[in-house]
């Protein structure tokens, strides 16, 4: 298994809740290959919270980890003092699983088969980050927006919004791709005016990946596809290709959970519990 430093990425349907019930026992099992970066994780999140508690800092943990706030914790890894390894898994070679490998490559497994439609749909998306990035074919268009001289459906979208947790289509499902565009983008949303970057409520994350984000995507289809923005908007939105093996595994997993509900249904109504006397 191959390590990087900037973190894990996991199937959206793996996730749990910080503080589920399985955490500690979650926590024991990863801690025996990833102590250190374990514990720095919760270091980070013991400290938002205690800003939080204090009341010296008010925010989501995401405009915290981007601010002075937590750079004393973050400093010693982006420096090179604190080295900390996560799990890489190569996901455009492999297909989603049902069963979860056991730590140190023991316990019970469910081959992974290739996943050659995300293959090519890494593949296809690559000309799009070579637009944005090494092209720059993206940027007058982008510029025209973070200047104030064409409008935003997204910048009016975010403005509007009332979230703290944001959650957006990122149309790249590759991280290397989405690491490049998006640290591309923060340079160009440092010529944003300060009037514009009020309408984001001064939350340059928020406005580089929920504003420049889908924009540069939409200006990259529509330039390579031949489209117009309308178009290119459309395509955006649909997002990747759902596989048939992730449609067939969801349909399984509600079928599965609509069949445990009704035999609970069924013993419920067949054994009724006896009052206490």
């Amino acid at each position: 298994m191959q390590f990087e430093r900037r973190g894990i990425r996991v199937p959206l349907r793996k996730l749990k809740h910080l503080d589920c019930g399985e955490k500690v026992s979650l926590v024991r099992r990863a801690s025996r290959l990833y102590a250190q970066g374990i514990n720095w994780c919760f270091s980070v999140i013991d400290h938002y919270r205690e800003g939080l508690a204090h009341g010296s800092f008010l925010g989501s943990f995401m405009d915290y980890y981007t601010t002075q706030a937590s750079y004393p914790l973050r400093r010693p890894v982006q420096e090179g003092d604190l080295h900390i390894d996560f799990p890489k898994v190569s996901y455009a070679e492999l297909e989603d699983w049902e069963e979860e490998t056991a730590l140190g490559g023991k316990g019970p497994y469910k081959k992974l088969l290739p996943d050659r439609m995300r293959a090519a749909w890494d593949r296809a998306n690559q000309k799009l980050v070579d637009f944005i990035v090494k092209r720059k074919g993206a940027d007058q268009h982008l510029l025209d927006i973070v200047k104030g001289r064409k409008p935003s459906r997204w910048l009016d979208d975010l403005w509007k919004s009332k979230r703290e947790v944001f959650c957006i289509e990122t149309y790249l499902e590759d991280e290397d791709q989405l690491h490049l565009v998006a640290r591309h983008l923060q340079e160009v949303a440092k010529e944003a005016d300060e009037a514009l970057l009020s309408l984001a409520r001064g939350d340059k994350v928020r406005f580089t990946m929920e504003v420049l984000f889908p924009e540069a995507i939409i200006c990259s289809i529509a330039a390579l596809d031949e489209l117009t923005y309308k178009e290119a908007e459309e395509k955006y939105l649909r997002g990747p290709p759902v596989h048939y093996r992730e449609k067939e595994l969801f349909d399984k997993t509600i079928l599965k959970a609509a069949r445990k509900r009704s035999a609970a249904r069924i013993r419920a109504a067949r054994d009724p519990p006896v009052p206490t006397p």
